[in-house]
C-alpha cells in the first residue's frame, strides 16, 4: 500500500509544474487525485499522461479566485467520493516588476489568485473535512515559497502575497486542530523549482541555470518532485503531528 492509499486528493493549479509533479507523485502512493486550472487542453493532457501510466485522475475547470468554482469543486467532490481528504492549494501567478512599475491592476490580481484562492480554498477545504466520518479531518497543505520568508528585488507583489500565505496557513492551523476537528494546515516554501513559470520569469539558458545552481548550497536545480515528495509526506498520517509549520524546500537558500 502508498502513503496515501484511499485518500481523496484536490489539487488546484494541476496542470503544470510543480502541480503535475504533485498529482503524479500523490496517485503513485494511492491517493484518488482531483486536479483541477483554467487550461483546458493541458488538464486533459495530464489526465491522459495518468491514464498511460496507469492511473485514473481527474480534471475540472476553476480558477480558483472565483468563489463560485470553489463551492461546485467541493459539492462536486463530496456528492462523487462521499469526503475530501487532502487539499492543495498549489495555484498561482507572479511576476517581478520594480514596485513603481506594478499597476494597481496587476497586483490585485496576483493577490486574488494566490492569497485570495487559498484563502477560498481554506475555508471550503476546512468545511468538507468537517464531513470526514469515518475518517475524521484532513491535511490542507499550501504551497508559498522561500519568498514567503525573505524578500527579493522587484518582488514586491509576489513576496507580500507568498507572506500572506505564510500567516494565513498558521492561523488556520490553529483553527482547524479546535473542537477536535484534527484538520492539520501546512505551508510547503520552494525554493527555485524549474519550471515554465520560471523559465517566463528568468529565460532557459544554461547561464541562467549555472547561476541558480551556484546561488544554491546544494548545488543543484530544484525539480517539481522535490516539492510533491514534500507533499506526500504532509498529506500522509506519517505526518499526524505537523500543523502550523513551514516546511522549506529549497536545496539551502534560505538559509545562506
Amino acid at each position: 500500500m502508498g502513503m496515501l492509499e484511499g485518500k481523496v486528493m484536490l489539487i488546484t493549479g494541476g496542470t503544470s509544474g510543480i502541480g503535475e509533479g504533485c498529482v503524479k507523485r500523490s496517485a503513485e502512493e494511492g491517493a484518488h487525485v482531483i486536479l483541477t486550472g483554467r487550461n483546458q487542453s493541458a488538464g486533459r493532457d495530464v489526465v491522459a499522461m495518468m491514464a498511460d501510466s496507469g492511473f485514473e485522475v481527474e480534471y475540472r475547470v476553476q480558477d480558483v479566485s472565483e468563489e463560485l468554482g470553489w463551492q461546485k469543486t467541493i459539492k462536486y467532490i463530496l456528492e462523487k467520493h462521499g469526503r475530501l481528504d487532502t487539499l492543495v492549494n498549489n495555484a498561482g501567478l507572479s511576476f517581478l516588476k520594480p514596485i513603481e512599475e506594478i499597476s494597481l491592476e496587476d497586483f490585485q490580481r496576483l493577490m486574488q489568485v494566490n492569497v485570495e484562492g487559498v484563502f477560498l480554498g481554506t475555508k471550503y477545504g476546512m468545511a468538507a473535512m468537517d464531513l470526514n466520518n469515518p475518517r475524521k479531518g484532513g491535511s490542507i497543505i499550501n504551497i508559498s515559497s522561500l519568498m514567503g520568508q525573505v524578500g527579493l528585488i522587484w518582488g514586491t507583489a509576489y513576496c507580500a502575497s507568498k507572506g500572506a500565505v505564510t500567516h494565513m496557513t498558521k492561523c488556520a492551523a490553529i483553527e482547524g486542530g479546535m473542537n477536535d476537528r484534527n484538520i492539520r494546515v501546512n505551508s510547503i516554501h520552494p525554493g527555485v523549482i524549474w519550471t515554465k513559470m520560471v523559465v517566463d520569469l528568468m529565460g532557459d539558458s544554461e547561464e541562467t541555470r549555472d547561476q541558480l545552481r551556484t546561488e544554491t548550497p546544494l548545488q543543484v536545480l530544484g525539480v517539481p518532485n522535490d516539492i510533491a515528495e514534500g507533499v506526500v509526506f504532509l498529506a500522509s498520517d506519517e505526518a499526524s503531528f505537523m500543523t502550523g509549520s513551514e516546511f522549506s524546500i529549497d536545496g539551502g537558500r534560505g538559509a545562506d
